[in-house]
C-alpha cells in the first residue's frame, strides 16, 4: 500500500515539475493533452487504491474536486483556453496531493503499536474543523475564480458554530455540527459541478452566436464574389448544423461544428482571393481595351487609378476593401461601355438617317435594340449555370425588359431608360460567368 501511495505522489510530483516547466506560449494540443492524460492517470490510481480502504467523506469529496477539476481542464482545452487549462491542472494535482497525504498518515498510524494511545477527542475534532474549513476555502476559489454565484455563508456559519461548541466542551454538539458541515459541503460540490456544466454550455453557445453572425456575413460575400455553388451550399450546410447544435446546448457537438466553420472559412479565404485576382485581370483586360478605342474617354484615367489601387489592396490582404473597390471600378467600366455604345449608335443612327427613308421612327430603333436585348438574355440563360447570384440578375433583366416593351409605344424615353439598366445588368452577369 506504501509503495503505491508513493508512486502516485511521484507521478503528482512530476506532474507538477512538469506544469511549471512549460512556459505559457507553447500550451498547444499536444501539451493540454499530455496534461490531461497525466491528471486522468492519477485520477485513476488514486481511485484504486481508495477502493482498497476505508476512507472518510471528506476525502471521497475532495476526491469529486479533483475530479471536477479534470473535468474544467479538459473543457479549457478544448476551448484552447490555456491559462484556465494550467490552472486547473495544478488545482486538481494539489487536491490529489493532499488526498494521499491523508492516506499515508492514516497508513502510518495504523502501522504503529496497538499500545498506542487513541488522540483526545478534542483535538481531533478541532482538526477536522480546520479540514472541512480548508477544503470550503478551496470550493469558494475555484468559485470565486470562475465567477460563479455560490453562497458559502451557511458552511462558514456551520464551522463558528462547532468551533464555539468545541470551545464550551460540548463535543457531541460539535460532531453534530461536523455532520451538518459535511452535508453542506457535499450541496456546495453539486452546485459547483452544475454551475461548471452550465458555465461551459453558455460559452459554447456564445460562441456559436458570434460565429453565426460571421457565417451570415461570409455567405453575403460568398455570393458577392461568385463562388461555385458547391462552396456556397457547404456554407450553408454549416450554418444550419451551428444553428441546430446551439439549439440543442451540446457542447461537444458546438465546438466540432466550429472546427468545421473554422476550415471551411479558410478554404472559402483561398478561394475568395483567387477569385478577386481572376477578376482583376478581366477588369484590367478591357481598361487596356477601352485605353485603345479611337477617341477619347474621359473616365479611363479614374478606372486606371481604381485599378492600381485594388492591386495595392490584394498585396496589403485588404480583401474586404479590394472587394468593394472590384465592385465600384465594374461598374464604373460598364458605365464607360454603355457611353461608348451610346456614342456609336448615335454614329450608326446619323449615317442610317442619311441613307434611309423618314419612316425609320425612333420607336423602332428601340424595338429593335429590345429585340438584340432579349436575345443576348436568352443566350446568358444558358451559360449561367448555377451560379445563383447570375440567375437572380438574369431574373431582374427578363422583368425588366418585359416593361420595356410595355413603353416603348406610349413613352419611348422611358423604355430607354430601362433598356440602359438590362445592358448594365447584362455586363454584371457577363463578369460573373467568366
Amino acid at each position: 500500500m506504501r509503495k503505491k501511495v508513493t508512486s502516485i505522489a511521484l507521478l503528482v510530483l512530476v506532474a507538477s515539475m512538469i506544469i511549471g516547466s512549460i512556459p505559457n506560449y507553447v500550451y498547444a494540443d499536444s501539451q493540454s493533452d499530455s496534461l490531461i492524460r497525466i491528471a486522468t492517470q492519477a485520477r485513476d490510481q488514486l481511485r484504486i487504491q481508495l477502493s482498497k480502504v476505508d476512507t472518510s467523506q471528506e476525502i471521497e469529496e475532495k476526491f469529486g474536486l479533483g475530479s471536477t477539476e479534470i473535468e474544467s481542464l479538459i473543457k479549457a482545452s478544448k476551448d484552447e483556453n490555456i491559462p484556465a487549462a494550467r490552472e486547473h491542472f495544478l488545482s486538481a494535482m494539489k487536491i490529489f496531493n493532499e488526498i494521499i497525504q491523508q492516506i499515508s498518515e492514516k497508513a502510518s498510524t495504523s502501522e504503529t503499536t496497538l499500545s498506542a494511545s487513541q488522540p483526545a477527542e478534542a483535538p481531533r475534532i478541532s482538526n477536522e474543523i480546520d479540514r472541512s474549513e480548508r477544503y470550503i476555502d478551496q470550493l469558494k476559489g475555484i468559485s470565486d475564480k470562475n465567477g460563479f454565484e455560490i453562497d458559502f455563508s451557511h458552511a462558514y456559519e456551520l464551522i463558528d458554530i462547532a468551533r464555539n461548541q468545541l470551545g464550551e466542551d460540548n463535543s457531541e454538539a460539535a460532531n453534530s455540527t461536523i455532520e451538518e458541515i459535511k452535508r453542506s459541503i457535499s450541496e456546495l460540490n453539486e452546485t459547483l459541478r452544475e454551475k461548471t456544466r452550465q458555465y461551459t454550455t453558455d460559452r459554447a453557445k456564445t460562441l456559436a452566436e458570434k460565429y453565426l453572425e460571421d457565417l451570415d456575413i461570409l455567405i453575403a460575400e460568398a455570393e458577392e464574389v461568385g463562388v461555385s455553388q458547391e462552396t456556397l451550399a457547404k456554407l450553408v450546410e454549416i450554418k444550419e448544423h451551428l444553428n441546430s447544435a446551439s439549439d440543442s446546448s451540446d457542447v461537444d457537438q458546438i465546438i466540432n461544428e466550429l472546427r468545421q466553420l473554422i476550415s471551411a472559412k479558410q478554404d472559402f479565404e483561398d478561394t475568395k482571393i483567387e477569385r478577386l485576382k481572376s477578376r482583376v485581370n478581366q477588369l484590367e483586360s478591357k481598361i487596356v481595351q477601352l485605353s485603345n478605342h479611337p477617341y477619347e474617354i474621359p473616365e479611363l484615367g479614374k478606372a486606371q487609378d481604381m485599378l492600381l489601387d485594388l492591386t495595392v489592396l490584394i498585396s496589403e490582404g485588404s480583401y474586404n476593401e479590394a472587394l468593394r473597390v472590384l465592385n465600384s471600378l465594374n461598374d464604373l467600366i460598364n458605365e464607360i461601355e454603355y457611353s461608348i455604345s451610346q456614342r456609336d449608335e448615335e454614329i450608326t443612327a446619323n449615317e442610317e438617317d442619311s441613307s434611309s427613308s423618314l419612316d425609320d421612327s425612333k420607336t423602332e430603333r428601340i424595338k429593335i435594340k429590345i429585340q438584340r436585348l432579349e436575345t443576348a438574355i436568352n443566350k446568358l440563360a444558358e451559360e449561367v449555370g448555377e451560379n445563383a447570384a447570375a440567375k437572380r440578375w438574369l431574373d431582374n433583366a427578363l422583368s425588366l425588359l418585359e416593361n420595356a416593351k410595355k413603353y416603348v409605344d406610349d413613352s419611348p424615353d422611358e423604355s430607354l431608360k430601362i433598356i440602359t439598366s438590362i445592358e448594365q445588368i447584362i455586363k454584371r452577369i457577363q463578369n460573373t460567368i467568366q
